[in-house]
């Protein structure tokens, strides 16, 4: 199968990395942030305005030192030995970085993450369906919702941004239960497609 897997809070644990750049740049403390459960992913209403400044101040310069999840690198390289082709799907445009592309493999090879191709595009949906993707693992509700409306089955990587909301995809918290979803998912695509033959 193609499989499309996010980076931020899905390979990553950015939510927590980028608290003391957030409160830096805002001028708050990170128990401040703590307390309020906000990072660069969920800044508040009157934050929102100087938002693209943070991105533009911050995103080149630290993103290749993003903190991996402890499981990430192996989750993702043992679906790759299964046969599997695995491609980075990340919102990352020349908006907030210099050169995304160059940014986010120079991140990925920091995280040890072997990948087949790597696509920087806030429709991922249209990318999923462009080429050819089963599954899209990924943290944020909206991504996993537009993915579902064109077929492809959604893992919604659980973080401390999405935790409180509703929804009905399949929930993972880290890449052992990522890699039995695929599984899962892998097994019974095998048999729809048996049972119509």
């Amino acid at each position: 199968m193609n499989i499309a897997i996010d980076i931020d809070d899905t390979l990553t644990n950015s939510f927590d990395y980028f608290q003391p750049f957030v409160a830096e740049f805002f001028g708050v403390t990170v128990a401040e942030l703590k307390e309020r459960n906000i990072s660069y992913g969920n800044l508040p209403a009157e934050w929102k305005s100087r938002e693209l400044e943070f991105f533009r101040a911050y995103y080149d310069k630290v993103v290749p030192q993003t903190t991996f999840k402890p499981d990430a690198k192996g989750g993702v390289n043992f679906l790759r030995s299964l046969g599997h082709k695995i491609f980075i799907v990340t919102a990352r445009t020349t908006d907030f970085y210099t050169d995304p592309y160059k940014t986010t493999a120079e991140e990925l090879n920091n995280g040890g993450i072997i990948y087949d191709k790597l696509i920087c595009s806030f429709d991922k949906a249209a990318v999923c369906r462009e080429n050819g993707i089963s599954v899209l693992i990924d943290d944020m509700p909206h991504n996993c919702e537009a993915a579902q409306n064109v077929g492809i089955v959604p893992v919604l990587f659980n973080s401390k941004a999405n935790i409180g909301a509703n929804v009905a995809f399949r929930r993972v918290n880290d890449w052992k239960e990522a890699v039995r979803e695929v599984e899962e998912i892998r097994q019974s695509i095998a048999g729809e497609m048996r049972a119509n033959n």
